[in-house]
């Protein structure tokens, strides 16, 4: 729940040494920053109507309008957008499943590198353990089934090696 210290809740329930990596799921991270917003408190604009059709809640997709920093490409009621933090995924990362409670979203962090960041610092706080932090969400893949788990923020580890100018063991 919103204010709930996510750091605490986990450390007590796994051993972690040093330089582990700590992979966290967005939602608990969204909940415990208060990322939650009620379907009720929406009024859909014409083009979220337009998007629903008979297939989804306007509301919800006003959400996802809401959080988009613009539309992909949209089919129905399905919508893949850009996120404001760059992030290409349906729904602009708008979720309802596994949401506290019926009628409510849970939408993406606001800055996860900085949700990363903060959850390494407590961890860090409460153990004393230099520990890199991941926070994924899961993404759906283009002409694939099924989802993957993509990091949206990092913090205590490098997330990518630039090998650009480089040549690999055969020399290309």
């Amino acid at each position: 729940a919103e204010g709930d210290d996510l750091a605490a809740m986990i450390v007590e329930r796994i051993e972690l040494q040093e330089r582990d990596v700590v992979v966290v799921a967005q939602k608990a991270v969204s909940k415990v920053e208060g990322r939650i917003l009620q379907i009720d408190s929406l009024e859909a604009s014409p083009k979220a109507v337009e998007l629903a059709g008979d297939e989804r809640d306007p509301r919800e997709v006003e959400a996802v309008l809401r959080e988009a920093k613009r539309i992909v490409r949209e089919r129905g009621p399905l919508v893949i957008a850009e996120t404001q933090h760059g992030f290409v995924c349906a729904s602009a990362g708008v979720d309802h499943s596994n949401a506290p409670e019926p009628g409510t979203l849970v939408l993406l962090p606001v800055d996860p590198d900085a949700s990363a960041q903060a959850f390494r610092e407590r961890v860090q706080e409460l153990t004393g353990l230099e520990v890199g932090v991941i926070v994924t969400d899961s993404f759906g893949r283009p002409f694939r089934q099924g989802t993957t788990d993509v990091a949206i923020g990092v913090a205590g580890i490098t997330p990518m090696l630039d090998l650009r100018g480089t040549k690999d063991r055969i020399g290309y």
